[in-house]
């Protein structure tokens, strides 16, 4: 009994909402056709920019995804005459038998610390700060980062 008048007036009072929603599909659905019409700015006249920081971003995994495949831990060998080997990150020792890695810059670290700083994405020794990269790769990373954005914004243009 006062539950049908409740009813009635609860659809009245969200006609309104309903008319908005349509509304709102039907523009959002003449602009989606509008992009894709055959005067629409295709994706290389469209301005980028995304590009360098994703592209940038996809370029460093890539490469730390390179560095530590080709850079495998290894046991610990302690050299005669050393004893002053430590990791700076857990100001531990290195004992014979840790899992180590070598930078290229000849710099040593135990493994599980050195990866948690290259899981922060910095691509450097900690100690000294030299990159990952050798100079002669420098150049070909600012062309993959302009190849892999441009990708990017092609790929993503149409949504």
């Amino acid at each position: 009994m006062g539950l049908s008048s409740g009813l009635g007036d609860a659809s009245s009072d969200s006609l309104p909402l309903l008319l908005l929603l349509s509304a709102v599909s039907f523009l959002s659905r003449l602009l989606s056709l509008l992009r894709l019409s055959p005067n629409s700015p295709q994706p290389s006249d469209l301005p980028s920019p995304l590009p360098s920081a994703v592209g940038s971003r996809l370029h460093s995994l890539s490469l730390l995804a390179d560095h530590l495949s080709s850079n495998r831990p290894f046991p610990y060998e302690a050299p005669a005459g050393s004893g002053d080997d430590g990791c700076i990150f857990c100001l531990n020792r290195l004992e014979r038998g840790d899992q180590i890695r070598r930078l290229d810059c000849c710099h040593v670290f135990h493994s599980r610390c050195l990866d948690g700083w290259f899981d922060a994405m910095n691509l450097s020794c900690p100690l000294c700060r030299s990159p990952l990269l050798p100079p002669e790769d420098r150049r070909t990373k600012a062309e993959a980062e302009r190849r892999i954005g441009a990708e990017l914004v092609a790929w993503l243009s149409p949504y």
